[in-house]
């Protein structure tokens, strides 16, 4: 709660404790100077807006035309659109919209609302919601599938989640014709002295998820890997990078590639757009 300064004459000297007229800026006793002392005023509270249940309706389908721009086609927004009344999703969209408003007042009730806990409340839910009616409705209008198996970790906790399984269910390698190692007792050695020597370069105590070749002869100079502490990878002609999971900041779409942090990552849009997913996640956990 924040709170607001405002200032009154002393009463009595600081030094004498002469009782002394408002506003004095001397004392009459001692002659020593008098310091303005500051009283602590509430400010009022954060109201909500009475039209805060259109503005949220405005704000989903807002968010829903940026996730398009982020991860499918924004062309076919108004087919998103049309899909989301025709499929009655529409009426899970306005009980969670009711819900979330309750929870609004009884924090409003608290004393506890402010314009950031609106906005993180809101960010969170819509993107649970988006991602459901994304991956579950809209398939066939979808330019990248996304896979079911990242619905399961809405709402969880970091001590709820395997790192492993989270990582593999997000990438879904499955869908893609990428080389990925998990074993690393099957991965040829040449392949790991390579990519130990020209991107991963792992602390003593740091454990490989799995390590994904990118190299145009399957030399693993170039590639990425994901351990339990962050992200590693390297593009052909750029430096090779590293991102600590406590340390991202800004994972954002560009033209066909994202970046992490700023730095470049590119290894086809699906895995993109993938990664960029993982990683926000991640750093939601």
């Amino acid at each position: 709660m924040r709170w607001i300064a405002t200032f009154v004459a002393t009463m009595e000297c600081w030094n004498c404790h002469t009782t002394l007229p408002d506003n004095a800026r001397f004392c009459m006793n001692c002659g020593a100077q008098q310091q303005e002392i500051p009283v602590l005023e509430e400010p009022d509270y954060f109201k909500l807006p009475d039209d805060i249940d259109h503005q949220l309706n405005e704000d989903f389908f807002a968010t829903l035309h940026l996730q398009l721009e982020e991860e499918q086609n924004p062309e076919l927004f108004e087919a998103y659109r049309e899909r989301l009344y025709e499929s009655g999703f529409r009426d899970t969209l306005k009980r969670r919209i009711d819900q979330l408003i309750e929870q609004f007042k009884e924090l409003e009730a608290h004393q506890s609302l402010s314009q950031e806990v609106i906005e993180g409340l809101r960010d969170r839910i819509f993107d649970e919601l988006l991602d459901y009616f994304i991956i579950h409705f809209c398939k066939d209008l979808n330019v990248i599938p996304l896979p079911e198996a990242i619905l399961k970790y809405q709402n969880l906790k970091s001590d709820q989640v395997v790192l492993f399984q989270l990582v593999m269910d997000y990438l879904d390698f499955d869908r893609e014709d990428e080389t990925v190692y998990t074993d690393f007792l099957k991965m040829p050695v040449e392949k790991i002295k390579n990519a130990s020597r020209f991107f991963l370069f792992p602390e003593k105590d740091e454990r490989i998820l799995m390590i994904c070749d990118q190299s145009a002869f399957g030399s693993c100079k170039e590639g990425f890997a994901l351990t339990d502490k962050g992200i590693y990878w390297k593009a052909y002609l750029e430096k090779a990078r590293k991102v600590s999971y406590q340390q991202l900041r800004l994972i954002e779409p560009e033209q066909d590639w994202i970046t992490i942090n700023g730095f470049f990552f590119n290894v086809k849009r699906s895995i993109n757009v993938k990664m960029m997913k993982l990683l926000r996640k991640i750093k939601q956990l």
